[in-house]
């Protein structure tokens, strides 16, 4: 009787327990190098309901040198992160970006860029703010 009544709380307990959330792209990530282009620090936020922005920096020597800005919408589907860029600069665009997920946390964002096989890494920030552009690069 003992074990069949354990084994009945056991169980109770598994199914009762909250389930975990699993890692989200919603939200903001800072990336502090792009693999193609030395000195570019990005800022992207993806929204819940499938769209995005995000902004470039190009930073030499402690100084901003280039800006970007772009938005569009955003999909994740069988570990693929799907990119449409809609404005480029406030200009209409279109432009599709097509990015393998590598790693996905609460914290940190890896994603390789196809077919050139670039990789991208970005954290979770709290903010869409740059931080100060890295003196001497």
């Amino acid at each position: 009787m003992r074990k069949h009544l354990g084994s009945i709380l056991v169980a109770a307990a598994v199914f009762s327990a909250p389930a975990m959330a699993e890692p989200t792209f919603v939200g903001i990530w800072y990336g502090a190098n792009q693999p193609d282009e030395p000195g570019v620090l990005s800022l992207i936020e993806f929204l819940a309901d499938g769209t995005f922005r995000e902004e470039f920096r190009k930073c030499e020597n402690g100084s901003v040198v280039g800006l970007q800005a772009e938005s569009g919408t955003w999909t994740v589907k069988d570990g693929v992160e799907r990119l449409t860029v809609e404005k480029l600069n406030g200009e209409p665009a279109q432009i599709e970006g097509t990015y393998t997920v590598v790693l996905l946390t609460d914290t940190e964002r890896r994603v390789r860029m196809e077919p050139d096989g670039l990789l991208f890494v970005s954290h979770r920030v709290s903010k869409f703010e740059f931080p100060d552009c890295p003196s001497g690069v």
